[in-house]
């Protein structure tokens, strides 16, 4: 029933052993967001300073690329060159809200005590921000896949879908799906370690392949080194049932996180009408939600409650940024989507 009234001690309704409970309230991973999360200080290194408020915006900036083709050129005595340039890119903010409810007098009847539902109601709250977060962060990625790949060697880019096939045969040496997507990399001219985000079935085959090491009749596990390889169960694509996975050049992706500034210093009174404003470190994230709760006179009676109670209203929030590195044409991205298809 609502209102926990299934745990009234009138009914002496045992507590749930909590190894029971555990699986009700458990934990969906957020391996993008934490992903993006180890860069933040990269992209903008003060931006809780810089942003004071919800509408003040910032700005990232970069050193915009001059290309030019110098093949044939002489040396003259009245050359003339071009001023570089540098581009401003916005940080834009996303704001993930969660609200909940508390009463006084609700649980003086109960077998649970209002401390521990209070915090399993912060904690549930952290849950629901956090898979909202995630979905986000996923639909950036695949937003914001590149329109621009180069590579021509061991896949195929397909420049509707924006996704670079790589097939997986015999023909095709089955299990350097991995190698092939550095390769591809390469040859868009990104050299060093790359952050991957796998959907399920190409982790399991990352997993798998990693496994095959000079041991093996058959060595896999080459093909492993310089990748940062996390499993999302969110990432998916429909198109591709062989998997796919998001290669970006490490560093590239970054997570900003930001609360105003009266939850940082804590300002107010929760316990009032007015109400109070503070933070609250998320166990499962590592991020910090911003708390806003206020108190209110109420009947409560028909909700488990009492004729004369107080009503406790919170309300859990962060704003998110999800970044990546800016490139002056504007269809070309960090972001890469390569698939695994059959021959």
């Amino acid at each position: 029933m609502a209102n926990f009234t299934a745990s009234n001690l009138v009914k002496a309704q045992a507590l749930l052993n909590q190894n029971f409970q555990s699986p009700e309230l458990r934990v969906q991973r957020s391996p993008i967001l934490g992903l993006g999360l180890q860069n933040a200080n990269i992209l903008i290194p003060a931006h809780n300073e810089l942003r004071t408020r919800e509408d003040r915006p910032i700005d990232a900036h970069i050193i915009k690329r001059n290309l030019r083709t110098t093949t044939g050129m002489t040396r003259t005595h009245d050359h003339t060159g071009v001023l570089g340039d540098s581009m401003a890119v916005p940080i834009t903010f996303v704001q993930f809200v969660d609200k909940f409810q508390m009463t006084l007098k609700w649980l003086d009847n109960n077998l649970y005590n209002f401390d521990e539902i209070l915090a399993n109601q912060f904690f549930q709250a952290f849950q629901n921000i956090n898979i909202g977060i995630e979905a986000f962060l996923t639909d950036f990625m695949a937003t914001k896949k590149t329109q621009v790949n180069v590579a021509t060697k061991n896949g195929t880019f397909d420049a509707t879908k924006h996704v670079f096939e790589i097939k997986s045969s015999a023909n095709d040496k089955v299990g350097l799906v991995f190698e092939d997507a550095k390769s591809m990399m390469r040859q868009n001219h990104y050299q060093g370690v790359y952050d991957v985000v796998c959907d399920p079935k190409l982790y399991r085959d990352a997993a798998f392949y990693a496994a095959q090491g000079g041991a093996n009749a058959t060595n896999l596990g080459f093909q492993f080194g310089g990748m940062n390889i996390v499993e999302s169960i969110t990432v998916n694509d429909s198109a591709y049932t062989g998997g796919i996975a998001f290669f970006l050049p490490v560093n590239t992706f970054a997570v900003l996180d930001w609360i105003p500034v009266q939850n940082r210093r804590g300002v107010g009174d929760y316990n009032s009408y007015v109400g109070g404003f503070g933070a609250m470190r998320d166990p499962i994230s590592g991020l910090t939600f911003a708390v806003h709760a206020y108190q209110q006179r109420a009947n409560t009676a028909s909700r488990n409650g009492n004729s004369q109670d107080v009503v406790m209203e919170f309300e859990v929030s962060v704003d998110i940024s999800a970044n990546i590195a800016p490139l002056s044409t504007a269809t070309e991205t960090v972001v890469f989507q390569i698939a695994q298809v059959a021959a």
